[in-house]
């Protein structure tokens, strides 16, 4: 059965698309096959994929291939149903399936959130992030049986001088679900138009090892 795990958090740029689509490249490296949903109407993952999608594409499994590796990539229309019922016929197709969430709340997500083992949910390291990473965790908690496999800290630079302070405080108050990897900060993902091909191919292994780094912290604690 897969392991069926959503990148979740209400909070907008704090790396959720981005955590998405680097974190199915490192599992795909692992040799583990793997499926990302996207359920965000805008096409923010498409985009950073370099994808040009068609109204029918929407539903269609399609094969994305950066590096050695290969992972495959549905992008959701607008059948919940017809969702729900694919990802009872992919369960022991792949080994993760992994669900990028829109930065809002909606019936729909909360309907996707029942069907899932766990969620991971990103955080910038900033103070601002605070708040939302509590009501991120109180909708979270509103879902029988789905656990929170961590907190990931991202864009974390070690030339900000509030960062030792920041850690400790996040450490203080959710240590029990502060991953180990801390994803570190990437100019190159700001850019406009920029996507993880262009990343991979002009500057390789920039924010690709930290994310190896937390799929195996994930495969580990399984």
């Amino acid at each position: 059965m897969a392991d069926k795990i959503g990148i979740y958090s209400i909070d907008k740029n704090c790396g959720k698309t981005t955590t998405v689509a680097f974190l199915a490249e490192s599992f795909a490296t692992l040799s583990t096959n793997v499926l990302v949903v996207d359920l965000d109407p805008k096409n923010y993952f498409s985009k950073f994929l370099g994808l040009e999608l068609k109204v029918s594409d929407r539903d269609q499994i399609q094969q994305v291939k950066i590096g050695q590796s290969a992972w495959k990539y549905l992008k959701v229309g607008q059948d919940l149903e017809k969702l729900l019922n694919k990802i009872k016929e992919f369960d022991t197709e792949y080994d993760y399936i992994i669900f990028d969430f829109p930065s809002f709340e909606s019936e729909s997500n909360t309907e996707v959130l029942k069907i899932l083992n766990k969620v991971i949910i990103p955080i910038e390291c900033e103070f601002f992030g605070i708040d939302q990473l509590n009501v991120t965790i109180e909708k979270i908690l509103e879902i029988e049986n789905l656990k929170i496999d961590g907190i990931l800290l991202t864009k974390y630079d070690e030339k900000n001088q509030i960062m030792p302070n920041y850690i400790k405080f996040i450490k203080e108050n959710f240590s029990d679900l502060i991953y180990n990897t801390i994803i570190s900060r990437n100019y190159y993902l700001g850019l406009p138009n920029f996507t993880i091909e262009n990343l991979n191919k002009y500057v390789p292994n920039v924010g690709f090892a930290d994310y190896l780094k937390l799929a195996n912290e994930i495969q580990n604690d399984k």
